[in-house]
């Protein structure tokens, strides 16, 4: 509200006593003033109205054109005898119930158990819909169906609350969407964006732990150690280096805690550490590629696989070193950028220093390059 003092109170005043001019000024000022009290607020709702629903519009574009994405890369490698468009609007609608938490004794056992259906139940959607696709191009398949879900998820979430707030004029409601938008649009383009990495095959930004293990394991003999892992031993200065990662070049992660656990067993005597390659969200400000070392499991599953690496670390009192490249998330999901196959180069240097510094000669290292292996072979 506009104050006057004294001095401009006097010069608004007209000579002869007539205050007319001075009293409309402050009944204009006070009917703007309630008028912006009563009706701002529903003019901020309705902006914020106005942003979801373009935001909704976006996203339903982009759902559709996910799917139909999808489809094509379907007919192109699976050469379905029917059209599959049936097959994937059904699998829209696919969800996962988590397990019971209130009592946490083996809840992560039965959390693992649910992630093995559901990587099932991919499996099962994709040889249905592309029945001769071969293995490799299957496992691609699996990732897009995924990234395409994760789209359309996406894009009813946004509606459902956008349709609940103009329904309920609710400004709670409303201010939820609107305030979160920018973060949501940017996980939307993501997953939508990985689509051309994996319906083609290409590495994408999560493929640098894998593409380092790929690159230590060169010119040695891979064995599958089961899980869709793959495992070789690389004789490096003396030590024996254990280097796993998921089976390529197709789109799998596999289950690197069970693979590593069962190497440590194996190795038991002799192993001294385990090392894991991740990516890693970066913060803003940070350089994509930039590479950090800590303490840990490097590992960004749901829980299951993480715990049976400190598990086993703990039970053998094997040390946990993790190596992480950092990235966008954005990045994490599209075709591998220039800095971060630079960075893979880096890294493997980073993990044979740390190897020289922390096992002695005739000592066992296992290394594991966690993360989506699309695009890159075994070695």
């Amino acid at each position: 509200m506009v104050i006057l003092d004294a001095s401009e109170v006097r010069q608004l005043m007209p000579t002869g006593g007539d205050y007319t001019y001075l009293i409309v000024y402050l009944i204009t000022l006070i009917a703007l003033t309630f008028m912006w009290l009563f009706l701002g607020q529903r003019y901020q709702v309705y902006m914020w109205l106005r942003d979801a629903e373009r935001a909704t519009l976006k996203l339903e574009a982009m759902a559709k054109k996910s799917k139909e994405i999808l489809v094509n890369a379907i007919k192109e490698l699976g050469k379905p005898q029917k059209d599959p468009s049936e097959e994937v609007e059904k699998f829209m609608d696919f969800f996962v119930i988590e397990p019971v938490d209130r009592d946490p004794f083996g809840v992560l056992k039965r959390l693992e158990h649910l992630l093995d259906i559901e990587r099932e139940k991919f499996k099962d959607v994709v040889a249905r819909a592309a029945p001769n696709a071969n293995s490799e191009e299957r496992a691609n398949l699996e990732s897009s169906f995924a990234a395409t879900w994760a789209v359309n998820y996406i894009y009813k979430i946004v509606r459902h609350y956008t349709l609940l707030g103009k329904k309920t004029k609710s400004m709670l409601v409303i201010m939820q969407i609107a305030y979160n938008l920018p973060m949501i649009m940017r996980l939307a383009e993501a997953y939508f964006n990985s689509l051309d990495a994996f319906t083609k095959g290409k590495p994408i930004g999560d493929s640098v732990g894998p593409m380092v293990a790929a690159k230590l394991m060169k010119g040695y003999p891979c064995k599958s150690i089961g899980d869709e892992m793959v495992a070789a031993e690389v004789p490096f200065e003396g030590r024996l280096l254990v280097v796993v990662k998921a089976e390529g070049p197709g789109g799998r992660v596999g289950k690197p805690g069970e693979a590593i656990a069962k190497l440590a067993q194996q190795y038991r005597d002799r192993l001294k550490r385990i090392i894991t390659i991740d990516a890693a969200v970066k913060m803003e400000g940070e350089n994509t590629g930039q590479i950090a070392e800590g303490v840990g499991a490097a590992i960004g599953d749901p829980g299951p696989e993480k715990y049976k690496i400190e598990q086993v670390a703990l039970e053998l009192g094997v040390g946990l070193d993790a190596i992480i490249i950092k990235q966008a998330f954005e990045e994490a999901l599209s075709t591998m950028k220039k800095e971060l196959a630079e960075a893979v180069d880096r890294a493997v240097d980073v993990v044979k220093r740390v190897v020289r510094e922390k096992v002695a000669e005739g000592e066992v290292a296992i290394i594991a390059g966690i993360g989506n292996t699309i695009g890159v072979g075994n070695g």
